[in-house]
């Protein structure tokens, strides 16, 4: 069978081919707007490069079509697609792959309802497959059922999401990694039913009952997707919410803390008389070793050597000034380096779940240690030459036990079977500004490096 290469046929599959994809793709990027890996103007470079290679090889892969099956091009085209939205949008890969399975899914719905339409309208030129008419109904099919496809399924398919979770106390990862299955069978169903004859052809996608067929199967896909993703969202918020808590938890400490050392100085007021008589007793009596005993029991009570201030900014400032205290009260040597002005560009939650869950970890593996105890962190606000601004975080400890990984490299949680999820929370916001972390250990010391990046002017942020 000879291919049609005639002009008018080869720019109807130029048409068509534009059709099936632009408008996705600006869907896709619309959806995950808060989720680009690169400024808006790489973005579009790299939309617009996708959407030229699939429309420059279109009349090459017209004259392979000769000698191999349609189905490898199809494969080719749907690489093409994923390789755009891996490449440009930056989440959890299983929520990546749903996208990619429920729109060519709906995808599908369009153009066959399209073909359908054609047929009962056009019933000859439908039979020619390209024909201006055949755009025409794809406009208008389009034209309705994406922004249903946006309000009703990708509206709230943003949002930022880690790999893992808490439930039941225990971390586990998060359910996009198998969710992407649910369109894979949908996708299995709507090829059953187009190719069990063994091929497709035309007059399949214009029989009416075969489209209302589609038609059905989709609207279930959508209502199922729909409750998917509501619950993906709603588990995203549990995630958000067990952070801020642990923030709040982490200032609420820190605040009776305050009040504690407070209510001792008052009580240290009080009884400074009484101190001052005794000291002249000691003074009369000549016992120096009662003298040693009254100011190591002042010292131990007051905490008198433990700093209130370590850096301008509030947030890192009440973290530091809790785990200082918790250093002082175990034998742990805290040493702390931060310049970190009041104002910075990463939200105060985020700040609070990276410092809190890293000293956190650093005083537990410094408690089970017999021999010196210490905890080093340095913090600096930095501005590069071009005027972006990061946060860099280093911070080494003294441990008694190594920690294990998993399969996947993963450190393991002492407090929980599974992966910790404190580590899992900093390496989360550390990809959500851009940055990165590690976790190493070494003869007795464990090190934690983290830096975040200020968000480009004309990038949007993770939400």
């Amino acid at each position: 069978m000879t291919t049609d290469l005639s002009t008018s046929y080869v720019l109807g599959r130029l048409l068509y081919t534009f059709l099936c994809s632009f408008p996705y793709m600006v869907l896709i990027l619309y959806s995950f707007r808060g989720h680009w890996r690169f400024k808006r103007s790489v973005t579009f470079l790299l939309a617009f490069t996708a959407l030229t290679f699939l429309l420059a090889t279109l009349p090459v892969r017209l004259i392979l079509s000769e000698y191999v099956p349609y189905q490898v091009f199809d494969i080719i085209t749907n690489i093409v697609y994923i390789g755009f939205i891996f490449a440009t949008i930056k989440d959890h890969i299983g929520k990546l792959i749903f996208t990619v399975l429920a729109l060519t899914n709906l995808g599908d719905l369009v153009v066959v309802s399209a073909k359908c339409l054609e047929g009962i309208y056009f019933h000859d030129n439908a039979l020619e497959k390209y024909r201006f008419t055949y755009h025409l109904f794809i406009v208008i099919v389009m034209a309705a059922a994406l922004p249903l496809m946006y309000f009703l399924l990708f509206k709230d398919i943003g949002g930022h999401t880690t790999d893992t979770v808490i439930e039941n106390g225990k971390a586990v990862k998060h359910p996009w990694r198998y969710l992407w299955l649910v369109p894979a069978v949908f996708n299995l169903i709507s090829l059953w039913h187009f190719y069990a004859g063994g091929s497709w052809d035309v007059e399949t996608s214009m029989d009416p009952m075969s489209t209302l067929y589609l038609l059905a199967i989709s609207a279930g896909s959508v209502l199922i997707y729909r409750i998917i993703v509501g619950s993906a969202r709603l588990y995203e918020r549990n995630l958000s919410l067990f952070a801020e808590n642990h923030a709040l938890s982490i200032q609420r400490l820190q605040f009776d803390s305050l009040n504690a050392r407070l209510e001792n100085m008052r009580r240290t007021r009080h009884d400074l008389r009484h101190h001052t008589a005794l000291l002249k007793q000691i003074r009369q009596s000549g016992d120096l070793s009662a003298l040693d005993e009254l100011i190591n029991s002042y010292n131990e009570q007051n905490c008198l050597d433990q700093p209130l201030m370590f850096c301008e900014n509030q947030t890192v400032n009440i973290v530091l000034a809790f785990y200082s205290e918790t250093a002082y009260r175990n034998s742990i040597s805290f040493s702390v380096k931060a310049d970190i002005p009041e104002e910075i560009f990463a939200d105060s939650k985020d700040i609070a779940v990276v410092f809190g869950n890293v000293l956190e970890n650093a005083s537990d593996a410094c408690k089970e240690v017999t021999g010196e105890r210490f905890i080093d962190l340095t913090a600096v606000y930095k501005t590069s030459a071009s005027g972006t601004r990061c946060l860099t975080l280093s911070v080494k400890n003294s441990f008694a036990t190594a920690p294990t990984v998993n399969e996947d490299g993963v450190f393991n949680s002492t407090k929980h079977p599974g992966e910790g999820i404190g580590i899992s929370s900093v390496k989360s916001i550390a990809e959500k500004y851009g940055g990165t972390c590690s976790f190493t250990h070494e003869g007795g010391v464990f090190s934690v490096s983290v830096i975040l990046y200020e968000p480009l002017p004309d990038q949007p942020a993770d939400s």
